[in-house]
């Protein structure tokens, strides 16, 4: 009889054994509440016109790097210039992002870094200088769009209220009060689920606790829906939606906080 149960209870024993065996490589685990923290610096930190500029971030999640961000990448711009450009990011190692870009003009520049690593988005503002080469004149304070430039980190460039960035459907747009990065689904087709997304900063910082809203339109119509959208994660803000046809619309984000009440328009096409 006792020969009988421990034939029963030996197999048990000895899978329990060969798997406590197994699990003795630990594993590398995140919690999903972790914030992704980014180290953002720039070569040569004083460049000069006609220098090959080198944006680079460092990506880290509980001290641990991030090699595995699904989207990084740079968009900068000379103060008061409404076109943007966006470079993206090349991968080096121990959540290394890079990218290069050859600045021709001096002058007052302001660069943007946005990361989305483990359903987190990341993006913070940083101004800088690029001066005159050598021999050249430094026509920083002339032209039409130049002006006096106060060098801090929450300037906003107030010649650009809205704009597109062309990076896969993103956009990001300027204002005086806050700064909003619109990224919708990357491709949305009617009478099909898809997701508006916004991230709110506020003072190079995440606006958190805010009552955002969507509101959409198709072009040419004067139906406007809109449509709540909680907050996923510290200045994320999210929701789902079906648009009933294809066409061009127009996507108002509205920004409530205590003495914030902001919109930004940002334009969006549905297949």
């Amino acid at each position: 009889m006792v020969t009988k149960r421990w034939a029963l209870i030996f197999p048990a024993v000895l899978a329990l054994l060969l798997a406590a065996c197994g699990s003795d490589e630990p594993e590398s685990t995140f919690s999903p509440s972790a914030p992704v923290e980014v180290k953002f610096s720039l070569e040569p930190s004083e460049p000069k016109s006609g220098d090959t500029v080198t944006f680079a971030v460092t990506v880290t999640q509980e001290g641990q790097p991030v090699d595995d961000a699904s989207e990084v990448n740079f968009e900068w711009w000379k103060e008061g210039d409404e076109q943007h450009k966006t470079v993206p990011a090349t991968f080096q190692k121990d959540g290394l992002y890079i990218a290069r870009q050859t600045v021709d003009e001096p002058g007052s520049y302001y660069v943007y870094y946005h990361v989305t690593a483990r359903d987190f988005h990341s993006m913070k503002r940083t101004p800088f200088t690029v001066v005159a080469a050598d021999g050249e004149a430094d026509t920083n304070d002339t032209g039409e769009h130049a002006h006096e430039h106060s060098g801090d980190a929450g300037h906003t460039d107030s010649h650009a209220d809205e704009h597109e960035s062309g990076d896969s459907g993103h956009a990001h747009g300027h204002d005086s009060q806050v700064d909003m990065h619109f990224a919708p689904s990357e491709s949305i087709r009617a009478s099909e689920e898809a997701s508006l997304a916004v991230h709110v900063m506020h003072e190079d910082q995440a606006l958190s606790k805010a009552t955002v809203r969507f509101e959409y339109w198709r072009d040419g119509e004067q139906l406007h829906h809109f449509l709540d959208a909680p907050e996923s994660q510290p200045g994320m803000y999210e929701a789902k939606v079906s648009f009933p046809a294809s066409g061009s619309y127009t996507v108002k984000v509205h920004v409530e906080a205590p003495d914030i009440h902001d919109h930004q328009e940002f334009p969006l096409s549905v297949q």
